[in-house]
């Protein structure tokens, strides 16, 4: 039930977009170790010239994946550092509204044990009809009140436990866009 803005969207989906090219990446590597391993076991000197400018090709490629990965990586961690620092205001804008809402669930409950309690007194005197009419609507009222209440601390907990978790995604991601760097710049 956790609402993501448009901003988080598109952050998860650059992630994903940006962890696929890097697997690319990866496997583009290997596969130029393992050509390169393959020309030092060959003895046709035709296949191992054929195969040296098809690894010269690929090489070529891998360096253009690397320029394409580098702007993204910064791009990402800057979109990253601006969705965190919002997140964290969100985050304490959260824990405000969850202890309001407590307070106002607390206060709500009470006002429903109150009514509850008025009404069970009022079968036990036999009060009249209309009196007995007026204390159910009030306990009715308080009863909605709390459950409203209820509903609404239960969503705003859980949109502070989905927006730590993102953080938490967040921080990760910049962490692994620092690895990705210095990956970048040792292939």
């Amino acid at each position: 039930m956790s609402e993501h803005t448009t901003l988080e969207k598109k952050l998860k989906t650059d992630i994903h977009y940006k962890n696929a090219v890097r697997r690319d990446l990866v496997y583009s590597i290997r596969q130029l170790h393992d050509w390169q391993e393959k020309i030092n076991q060959l003895h046709n000197i035709r296949k191992e010239k054929k195969l040296r400018k098809t690894v010269e090709r690929y090489r070529g490629f891998i360096e253009d994946m690397r320029t394409f990965l580098a702007p993204l990586l910064d791009e990402l961690e800057e979109d990253i550092k601006k969705e965190m620092s919002f997140s964290e205001d969100e985050i304490k804008e959260f824990k405000l509204e969850v202890k309001e809402e407590t307070k106002l669930a607390t206060e709500a409950r009470i006002a429903f044990e109150k009514a509850r309690d008025a009404s069970e007194k009022a079968e036990d005197k036999k009060l009249e009809a209309e009196e007995l009419v007026a204390l159910k609507e009030a306990y009715s009222k308080a009863w909605r009140a709390f459950r409203l209440e209820k509903h609404k601390l239960e969503e705003a907990s859980d949109e502070l436990e989905s927006e730590q978790t993102d953080r938490e995604i967040f921080k990760r991601e910049l962490k692994r866009i620092h690895v990705e760097r210095h990956f970048i710049k040792e292939v």
